[in-house]
């Protein structure tokens, strides 16, 4: 068995690279780190909290 591994070829980065593309396709275009997130803009917190007008509404 040993014997076996010492015949086999060495493979190269490209040849990896090769059978990863047969096997699973090309990658997908690389997402830029501006597009990981989402942001939305808001406006300032409030300080006060609103109360509310009816009793049962307080929760």
């Amino acid at each position: 068995m040993s014997g076996d591994r010492r015949n086999i070829e060495r493979l190269t980065d490209e040849d990896f690279a090769s059978v990863r593309r047969m096997r699973f396709g090309r990658l997908p275009a690389r997402v830029m780190p501006a597009d990981l997130i989402e942001t939305a803009e808001t406006d300032a917190p409030r300080d006060e909290v609103e109360q509310p007008l009816v009793r049962r509404e307080w929760g």
